[in-house]
């Protein structure tokens, strides 16, 4: 048995699995749902640390500004303000923007995808399908899913 033997067919390459991946999704025959906690861990291929740090930045300068303009106490209320922007409107952003990657990069590529799905935070759901369970990663086999939705 040679080593091209044991390769799989072209149609069951993740390249082209992937594509049909896009497809479905584009056709509205799956969902894909992402849970962007998971995904923004600092190993993801999709998460991006500056997303956040942009918000502290803001809330340091904010504070050092006033510290040295108006004292202590203007200072402290900067910082509270910015850890209070970056709990509601920061992580709202930084999950949207882990959210358009994993459309966006992950699935532009298959070696981003399978990076990306040994993460948890994605499931793929067949719409109208209930004979075909949802597909979580990591430990689900999106390329079966794939195939048996295709």
């Amino acid at each position: 048995m040679s080593t091209t033997d044991s390769a799989p067919p072209a149609a069951d390459s993740a390249e082209t699995l992937l594509a049909a991946l896009r497809r479905l999704d584009g056709e509205g025959r799956l969902e894909i749902r992402i849970d962007p906690r998971p995904l923004g861990h600092i190993d993801s291929p999709v998460a991006s640390e500056a997303d956040g740090n942009i918000w502290v930045y803001g809330s340091v300068g904010a504070a050092a500004a006033l510290l040295m303009w108006r004292g202590v106490v203007p200072a402290l209320v900067a910082l509270a303000v910015g850890v209070t922007l970056y709990l509601s409107i920061g992580r709202a952003y930084v999950h949207r923007r882990i959210k358009r990657r994993v459309r966006e990069k992950a699935l532009a590529s298959a070696e981003t995808w399978r990076q990306v799905w040994r993460f948890p935070g994605l499931t793929l759901a067949a719409k109208g399908r209930p004979d075909i369970a949802n597909c979580a990663s990591p430990d689900g086999n999106w390329m079966a899913f794939v195939r048996a939705l295709g």
